[in-house]
Parts: structure tokens; C-alpha cells; sequence
């Protein structure tokens, strides 16, 4: 059982039910969309969480990955990633009244970025600013809500 994915299901289920109770004291109209994501992401987490849970692993180690030379190199878990970017999302949601969304969003993508490394820079930056357009257009354009842009001190 990969005990990542195991956790990362548990905290989509977690994060959609959180959103799904904050949804319902929306305006009708604004709440819809909100509510069809939160049952989504807690679907298809749910999901995750039964794929783990019903997989059968041989008794070898199924983390072993056979590079170019045919000997297996065993891959490292990445638990001080994990639980930092668990710890970003946190702080993430409890700065965004305080430096704003746009502030507390790229502060957030780029320390994820960061600490995962993953992609290269120039598609963090691509996906940043998609991110951030986005979110800007769905929920303050089309939905109205009231999303506090820059800090209150700037705005």
C-alpha cells in the first residue's frame, strides 16, 4: 500500500468536506459551483483511498524501479515534502485575508514548487499565472464573491 496517496486521499476527503460546509453559507447562485467541486474532489479521493486500500502488492519491494543498467535502485520516500506542503496549504488559507489572495497564492505556488520540484521554472510560472487568472475570472467575474485581491493595507 503506498501510505502517500493513502494520506492524500484521506486529505482531499478532509479539504472537500471543509469546502463543501463553507460553500453552504454562500449566496445560492455562488454556492452551486462550489458545492459540485467539493463533491468531485471528495469522489474521486474517495476513490484514491479504495484503490490503496483494495491493492494487492507482491511481497517484493514495489518501490524498486530497475534503472538502464538492470540493477533496482529503491526509491526514497518523500515524507518531509509531503508533510511541508501539507503545512503550506495551512498557512496558505490562514494568510489570504491578511496579504490577499494574490500575495498568498504566488507565495504558495512558489514555495510548493520549491519544495517539490518537479516541473521547471518556466512552467511554475506558467501555471501561476493560469492559476491565479483563473480563480480571478471564475469567482470574482462570474460568481461575485467577495475575494480580497491585495492586502488591506494596499487595497
Amino acid at each position: 500500500m503506498n501510505t502517500n496517496r493513502l494520506l492524500l486521499g484521506l486529505f482531499g476527503i478532509a479539504l472537500a468536506a471543509l469546502f463543501f460546509v463553507n460553500a453552504l453559507k454562500y449566496p445560492e447562485a455562488a454556492a452551486e459551483m462550489p458545492l459540485i467541486y467539493s463533491v468531485t474532489v471528495a469522489l474521486l479521493s474517495l476513490a484514491m483511498v479504495a484503490s490503496e486500500l483494495l491493492r494487492r502488492r507482491p511481497a517484493s519491494d514495489a518501490a524498486a524501479v530497475p534503472p538502464d543498467d538492470g540493477e533496482p535502485v529503491a526509491l526514497r520516500p518523500r515524507y518531509a515534502a509531503t508533510a511541508a506542503v501539507f503545512a503550506l496549504a495551512i498557512a496558505y488559507v490562514a494568510t489570504i485575508t491578511t496579504f490577499g489572495y494574490l500575495v498568498s497564492t504566488v507565495a504558495f505556488m512558489a514555495a510548493t514548487l520549491l519544495v517539490i520540484r518537479t516541473v521547471s521554472l518556466r512552467f511554475a510560472l506558467i501555471a501561476t499565472v493560469v492559476l491565479v487568472a483563473v480563480v480571478c475570472v471564475v469567482f470574482i467575474q462570474f460568481l461575485g464573491l467577495p475575494v480580497p485581491l491585495l492586502p488591506p493595507a494596499i487595497a
